[in-house]
Formats: C-alpha cells, sequence, structure tokens
C-alpha cells in the first residue's frame, strides 16, 4: 500500500488537471465529459481499499451502506433523520421554490396580460360624456437576443444547486448521526471496560487491606492500588458527558430533544476483524458526483447565464402589443357592433443609459469568471479530501493492527506476573505495573477500533456522490 503514497502531487496533479479541463465545457453533458478524463487516472481504480471482490459477494452495491453494519437501531435512526431534519426540510421547499421559479421564467415566453374592463364618465363645459371597454390586452415580448433565453437557463442552474444543496445537506445528515452513534456506542464499550477494571481493582483493595491489617503488605501497595482505582473511577464522568453530548447530537439531527433518544449499546459493532472494505460500487463516479462540485458548477452555469441576459439587455427590446374587445364611446351599453382590435409593434432600446448597462454587463461577467474560480476551488477541495479520507482509513487499520498486538502482549504479561506474584517470584508492584500496562493496552485497542470506524464514515462521506441521492 506504500506505494500509492510515494507520488501524491503527481497523481494529485493528474486527476485535478482531467476533472479542470472537463469544467472548461458548459455543455449538459458535463459529467459525461468529466468522468471521460478522470477514467484515463488510476489512482482511485486502483486503490486496494476501493477494490471490488464481486466473485465473493463482498460488495452488495447498495447506497445504504450502513446497513453492513446491521444495525437496526442504527437503520432507524438514520430514517429518522432524513425524514424529520429540519435542514433537509427546508432544503426540499427552497428546492420547490426554484421549481416555482423556473416555472415563472419560462412563462416569460408567452404573451403577458389580461382582461381589461374601464369606464369613463366625464363633464366638460356641461357637457357629459361616456365611454366604455372590455377586452383581452396583451403584450409579447420577442426574445430576439436571447435575454429570456439566459434568464430561463439561469432559473434551471438555480434548480440544479437548490437541488446539489439539498443531497449536500442529505449526506451531512445521514453521515453525522451515524458518526455519532458509532462513537456513542464506542464510549459504552470503553465504560463497560472501566467499569470491569474497577471492579477488579475493588476486589485488589480489600484483598490488600486484609494484607495490610496481617502485616503481609505494605501500605505502598494499597495505596497505588487506590490511586488506580480512582484513576479509573475519574474516568466516568467523562465518559457520561460525552455519551449525552452525542446523544444530543443525534437529537439535533432528528429535530428531537436528548432525552428522547433512547439508545443501547450494541458490542457486535466492535467485532474483531473490522473490515475496511468499502461498499462503492463506482468510486469515480462517487467521488464526480459529489454535490460539493455539482452545487459549483451549476452556479457557475447560473452566472454564466445571467452575463448573457446582461450582455443581451445591451440590444434593444422589441415587442408586440395588442387589444381586442368592445369599445362603445356613446354610452355603456356594449354591443358586438362597438367590438375593436390593435397590433402594436414597439422597439426601445436605452442608448443613453448604455454606459451603466455595459458597467452591469462586465460586473455579471466577472461574477462568472469568481464562479468559476470557486468550481475549480471545489474540485481541487475534493480531490484532497478523497485522498485524505483513503490514506486515514488505511493508517488506522494498521494502528489497528498494532493496539490489537500490543494487548495480546500485554495481557500476556498480565497473566505472567499475576502467575509469578502468586509464586512469590515478583512484588505485587510488578503485578500493579502489569495490570496498569494491559488496562491501557485494552483502551489504546478500543480508541483504535473506533477511530477505524470513524475513517471509513469518513471515507463514505467522501465518495458519497451516489450513495446521497
Amino acid at each position: 500500500m506504500n506505494n500509492l503514497y510515494t507520488k501524491p502531487k503527481a497523481v494529485f496533479a493528474a486527476v485535478a488537471t482531467s476533472l479542470l479541463l472537463a469544467a472548461c465545457s458548459s455543455t449538459a453533458d458535463y459529467q459525461q465529459q468529466m468522468a471521460t478524463e478522470t477514467a484515463k487516472h488510476s489512482y482511485f481504480s486502483s486503490h486496494p481499499l476501493l477494490q471490488q471482490n464481486k466473485a465473493t459477494g463482498e460488495i452488495s452495491q447498495n447506497k445504504q451502506w450502513w446497513f453492513n453494519y446491521q444495525s437496526e437501531q442504527l437503520n432507524a435512526l438514520v430514517v429518522k433523520a432524513q425524514q424529520n431534519n429540519l435542514n433537509l426540510q427546508s432544503a426540499a421547499k427552497r428546492y420547490l421554490a426554484a421549481q416555482q421559479r423556473l416555472g415563472a421564467s419560462e412563462a416569460q415566453y408567452l404573451p403577458q396580460g389580461g382582461l381589461n374592463a374601464e369606464a369613463t364618465r366625464a363633464s366638460v363645459a356641461n357637457q357629459i360624456s361616456e365611454e366604455a371597454s372590455f377586452g383581452i390586452g396583451l403584450s409579447w415580448q420577442l426574445d430576439l437576443f436571447g435575454r429570456i433565453s439566459a434568464l430561463v437557463d439561469a432559473a434551471h442552474a438555480a434548480k440544479a444547486s437548490a437541488y446539489e444543496t439539498q443531497v449536500a445537506i442529505n449526506t451531512q445528515v445521514t453521515s453525522g448521526v451515524i458518526r455519532s452513534f458509532i462513537e456513542w456506542q464506542g464510549l459504552s464499550l470503553k465504560q463497560q471496560i472501566v467499569q470491569a477494571q474497577i471492579k477488579a481493582l475493588e476486589e485488589s483493595v480489600e484483598v490488600l487491606q486484609a494484607r495490610v491489617d496481617e502485616g503481609f503488605a505494605s501500605n505502598l501497595d494499597l495505596d497505588r492500588t487506590y490511586a488506580q482505582l480512582n484513576q479509573q473511577l475519574a474516568i466516568l464522568p467523562q465518559l457520561d458527558n460525552q455519551r449525552f453530548n452525542l446523544q444530543a447530537s443525534i437529537a439535533v439531527l432528528l429535530a428531537s430533544t436528548p432525552e428522547q433518544i433512547k439508545l443501547t449499546f450494541e458490542p457486535e459493532l466492535f467485532a474483531d476483524g473490522l473490515s475496511t472494505q468499502l461498499d462503492i460500487a463506482d468510486s469515480k463516479q462517487a467521488l464526480l458526483l459529489r454535490p460539493e462540485i455539482g452545487q459549483a458548477y451549476y452556479q457557475l452555469m447560473q452566472q454564466t447565464a445571467l452575463s448573457d441576459s446582461a450582455k443581451a439587455a445591451l440590444w434593444p427590446d422589441i415587442s408586440i402589443g395588442g387589444f381586442a374587445g368592445l369599445l362603445n364611446p356613446t354610452n355603456v351599453s356594449l354591443s358586438t357592433r362597438d367590438d375593436a382590435w390593435s397590433v402594436t409593434p414597439s422597439i426601445s432600446w436605452s442608448i443613453l443609459s448604455w454606459p451603466a448597462l455595459k458597467q452591469q454587463a462586465d460586473a455579471q461577467q466577472t461574477l462568472a469568471k469568481a464562479a468559476y474560480d470557486n468550481y475549480q476551488q471545489s474540485i481541487v477541495e475534493v480531490i484532497a479530501e478523497s485522498q485524505v479520507a483513503l490514506n486515514s482509513l488505511a493508517q488506522s487499520q494498521k494502528h489497528t493492527e498494532y493496539a490489537d498486538a500490543r494487548l495480546g502482549f500485554a495481557d500476556n504479561a498480565l497473566n505472567q506476573a499475576q502467575a509469578m506474584y502468586e509464586e512469590g517470584q515478583v512484588p505485587y508492584l510488578d503485578l500493579l505495573s502489569a495490570r496498569q500496562d494491559a488496562l491501557l493496552a485494552k483502551q489504546s485497542a478500543v480508541d483504535a477500533k473506533i477511530n477505524l470506524m470513524l475513517a471509513k464514515v469518513t471515507t463514505y462521506k467522501a465518495f458519497s456522490g451516489m450513495w446521497s441521492r
């Protein structure tokens, strides 16, 4: 695995360059172009943690990857969060509003206007006149220079960006629930271990107290044991506080309160032999479809369309107005004999406003260039984040292996020290030291397992382009 990190800069530059080249395209099939470009590079496709052994059935290709933990409790929490999270609901409403604004923009292609009814009675020099009209007034702006089309394109991009925002929030909510749940479970496992150590130390204190009373042991041994006991007791309130904080984090994601979140400990989550294999059907697509890239891309498309609209505003507005209805200049009793219609072509060109309109067009073009820079930056960040996540997962796996090995040797040393102490070959302080080493090794092994599981969650989040949708 080490050879995968010998030239990270070269690999990063190759993948980033291919993605940025694809970003130059403003066509609708940009995702396909990006996938084609990145397919030429083998970093993600050759990474051992992303290899998929379909023959053995290890990869289920299930978008709901958290099902692999086989925890009904976790599955229920994720479903409830996706249904109740207020940020998700707000994003869904903003997406609906973007759809409605798109409909309003597309309606500008059609003639505008409506029914008109008017009646007037006037007196001039004691001469009374009456007139009335009833009909339909229309105004149709011809989109000869593409201003309306550009605004519609901007509305399309705004709608797509709103959807990507919804996907991004769903990713944050889902991974947040899973991460907090795993951390809570890990702290519960640590709490059980600490309680077992406390029980063992309390038994040792009882034995030592009797030996001190009988003169077979010193107060030094007893005080050292008391010190270890209180060290473990001090850990419990910290664990309780951390577990409550995680419970509150889950409650916020579920739009609930901490006391309404009831979690139960599932020790089987931390079974030996935790796998780092990722259940990702297509790692490149999972990366390219990240909502952060989509958001930046559609914001770029929106700013580009607004720039086109601002440029079109420099040219004349051509429209056709019309009226069809009934007129009666002599009395208010309208009849079909008084029908009338009119067609009024018009052209309007704000020549005197040209400097101001030109400045607005230049400003919008600058905003489009800034959006393109943001798009490039989002690609760079996504690539770096994914590589960091993979590296962290690989190193966490190594850390877990070393921590487990340390725990095995520490347990062997404790068993040997216990036997030698019972035979009178070593003093009690050696047994106490061996017990302290075993305790620290067990806590380190638990921390390593928790970090490994959290690193896996982080990696799934880094490759969330498919499952988050």
